[in-house]
């Protein structure tokens, strides 16, 4: 290189060098700018917005990805995302590396991981909005106390979250979509009551929540006015009182999936058919308690609901996109 250029190249500020590495659109351009130099390298790190582990389900991986996540945290004081995903054993210097991201961090994800720390991350992360916790079976949820109101977004599918534990997952009061598809029970009993204090709810997947009571999605419907979107597919401990509470109370929900419910039968069929207003979608088949005529009678009552036989495992928005590399 000509040492004028060279020159030239040594006097730009680092904020030049941040544009010029933001117009780098491949991941392989920008890990090629960081190693130009030190220099470059401080403003590769800078400029970094995400962390993200992929799952690779190699143990041997995991442990180095875990002996390098501090250093990463460390360099990179701007995050917008981390995803540790699969990182079963996360070291305590690395998670309180993530204090230095803390104000700018938004979306987290602990897929598959341990729940040490969920407390210590609402303490140094207040801005933080998305949270993925699927596959977290030791997680009661009780790190979830005092959340900030910013956390609008929360997957935890397959976790067996308490019944306290689900009061504090929705203590923030900003919870907008909850996934809580395939919920285990740690006592075998119903506590997804719960669940109706979060009043700014508008997306809730119960897909597959066997212990689901008619009083628990009373406490629902009643509590959560602004719903749209409600999975209760394979729910069979909802009966003809929770399908008359929905139909009653949930007049802004639009999309309804109840497929393969074993308890809705031609009443609680006619009781969402008589309210739910504002209902568009009804994802409904392999319901054996509900006739055909119980079908065509829903159909003239309600002709402009659209009834899909389809089986929807995610509802709303995808908040996966938000752990993807842009």
């Amino acid at each position: 290189m000509d040492d004028n250029v060279e020159n030239y190249i040594n006097f730009l500020s680092d904020d030049c060098l941040i544009c010029i590495f933001n117009k780098l659109e491949s991941e392989s351009d920008r890990n090629a700018f960081g190693l130009t130099c030190k220099n470059w390298f401080k403003v590769r790190n800078i400029a970094r917005k995400s962390i993200i582990f992929h799952c690779s389900f190699n143990p041997k991986v995991y442990k180095e990805h875990a002996n390098c996540l501090s250093k990463l945290l460390a360099r990179s004081p701007y995050l917008n995302l981390v995803s540790l995903a699969g990182l079963t054993e996360l070291p305590d210097a690395a998670l309180n590396q993530l204090r230095i991201s803390g104000a700018s961090l938004q979306s987290l994800s602990f897929y598959c991981c341990s729940d040490q720390g969920i407390a210590a991350i609402f303490r140094n992360c207040p801005n933080i909005s998305t949270i993925i916790i699927a596959y977290c079976r030791g997680l009661s949820g009780v790190g979830f106390r005092g959340c900030p109101g910013t956390l609008s977004h929360l997957e935890a599918e397959s976790c067996m979250l308490s019944p306290d534990g689900l009061l504090d997952v929705v203590s923030g009061g900003g919870l907008e979509y909850l996934n809580l598809y395939n919920l285990k029970s740690p006592t075998g009993l119903d506590g997804l009551d719960r669940v109706g204090y979060a009043r700014s709810l508008r997306f809730l997947n119960l897909r597959m929540c066997r212990y689901l009571t008619d009083d628990s999605v009373t406490a629902i419907a009643s509590g959560c006015p602004l719903i749209e979107e409600w999975s209760l597919a394979v729910c069979h401990g909802v009966r003809l009182p929770g399908w008359s509470a929905i139909g009653l109370l949930c007049n802004k929900l639009r999309i309804l999936h109840v497929n393969r419910c074993r308890n809705i039968c031609d009443q609680g069929l006619q009781a969402l058919g008589d309210g739910c207003v504002c209902l568009q979608v009804l994802h409904i088949h392999g319901c054996g308690k509900i006739t055909n005529n119980g079908l065509a009678s829903f159909s003239i009552a309600r002709p402009n609901v659209k009834q899909r036989v389809d089986e929807v495992m995610c509802i709303g928005p995808s908040i996966e996109d938000l752990f993807r590399l842009q």
